[in-house]
């Protein structure tokens, strides 16, 4: 009976020294765990970090090449207006021009009418002239 006391004690013991090697080692795994997640967590933090950082240049390239954009469109505008204010003035002189080449040849030919008429009113004076003065000659003789 001592002899299974001792080996029951034994085995006890051997029990005993397996439980502590066994919770010594869950507790390594635990630990292994926490400083595999800790670890996780770090790199995941700093991978936000980079991600956020990465963003904001991301934003800062797109805020600078879209007010890039903007610039080079409004100064499109600003020449396509300048086109059609010069092209509208070209137009302005050239319907000008028209105007007064226009004027000029109606001028001329109503000048030239006004000639005529004058001439032929001269003329139809001076036939009547001629006709007065000759009944006044024959009126004298």
């Amino acid at each position: 009976m001592i002899e299974e006391h001792k080996n029951a004690v034994a085995r006890q013991e051997k029990i005993d020294y397996f439980m502590r090697k066994a919770k010594n080692g869950e507790e390594k795994i635990r630990q292994r765990k926490e400083r595999e997640r800790l670890e996780e967590k770090r790199i995941t933090e700093w991978e936000a970090k980079k991600r956020l950082a990465m963003n904001r240049l991301a934003s800062t390239v797109q805020r600078m090449y879209r007010g890039h954009l903007g610039r080079k469109r409004v100064k499109k505008i600003k020449q396509d207006k300048q086109k059609e204010a010069l092209a509208l003035a070209y137009l302005n002189l050239c319907a000008t021009y028209l105007q007064r080449v226009y004027r000029g040849y109606c001028g001329r030919r109503d000048a030239e009418q006004l000639r005529m008429e004058m001439a032929e009113f001269l003329f139809s004076l001076r036939v009547q002239e001629a006709s007065q003065e000759e009944d006044f000659l024959l009126n004298q003789e």
